[in-house]
């Protein structure tokens, strides 16, 4: 066996209570670093998560980006509220999938069905793996945007690998692209309209432009009031989100504070809202 197998094989016996803490332990970090970078860095491999809300994941790991969803504690306490939120049997969607680890927890903690949303050509080949190795659970890709009308927008990848965003989005909006390409956007309320079963749950994480996909979504939330984890970039994004929820939804938090986005919100937070 390699060392570089080793290496991987020992990652996943390390008690989960731990991987997060042995970086703030300076022996343990520089040790660890050691080992990744001479070994795995850069490596490309399949691994199954050993730990946290998406445990037993068959996960494309590409090093040293993936190292914390390879470990299983990639945005930990966000993903330990989203594994909390799924209900059995739910329908859930995943705006702005990313490289699937989060359309993964969903499908690994009860939802009867998984639809991500993702139009960034490299997270899609990622997705479209991630699927491969697990057959087995209930996750559909749909390879276009979410906005607020059907048709073509442009997209803009970003420097920091795998990131990009709709053109309208404000998000970071004085940083150069590295690319621009053309997507097909959707709204939800279309999509709904054209026979996709509506959803129980919405994830939605798509780089400032989360409050175009609610103007899109208005029909749904009116008539169904799925649950909702927003990724909420910017205080100004914010409002103008909580200024279309408001109106339909009863319960709107800041799952940073535990307090209404009224009350004050970071930079960059999360938005749980409920009926």
């Amino acid at each position: 066996m390699s060392i570089k197998n080793v290496i991987i094989q020992l990652a996943g016996k390390i008690p989960f209570g731990i991987r997060d803490s042995i970086r703030k332990i300076p022996v343990l970090k520089q040790l660890q670093l050691f080992l990744l970078r001479k070994w795995v860095n850069k490596e490309s491999f399949v691994a199954t998560i050993s730990g946290g809300p998406a445990k037993g994941l068959q996960f494309p790991v590409q090093m040293p980006d993936d190292k914390l969803m390879w470990i299983g504690t990639f945005e930990l306490e966000y993903a330990k509220q989203l594994q909390q939120a799924i209900k059995k049997n739910w329908v859930c969607y995943d705006i702005g999938g990313y490289k699937g680890y989060y359309a993964g927890i969903m499908a690994l903690n009860g939802a009867s069905a998984v639809f991500v949303f993702e139009p960034m050509p490299a997270n899609i080949e990622r997705i479209k793996k991630l699927i491969s190795l697990n057959n087995n659970l209930p996750i559909t890709l749909k390879e276009y945007a979410i906005s607020d009308a059907p048709g073509k927008a442009v997209f803009k990848i970003m420097p920091e690998a795998t990131m990009g965003k709709l053109e309208h989005s404000t998000f970071q909006s004085a940083e150069a692209p590295l690319q621009e390409v053309e997507v097909e956007c959707m709204s939800l309320d279309q999509l709904i309209k054209d026979g996709m079963p509506e959803p129980d749950f919405i994830k939605i994480d798509v780089e400032g432009a989360e409050e175009f996909v609610l103007k899109g979504s208005t029909e749904l939330m009116q008539r169904k009031k799925p649950v909702l984890m927003i990724e909420v970039h910017s205080p100004e994004i914010g409002k103008r989100c909580y200024a279309i929820l408001k109106k339909y939804y009863n319960n709107i938090t800041v799952a940073e504070t535990g307090k209404s986005p009224e009350m004050g919100t970071p930079e960059i937070c999360h938005y749980i809202v409920s009926d």
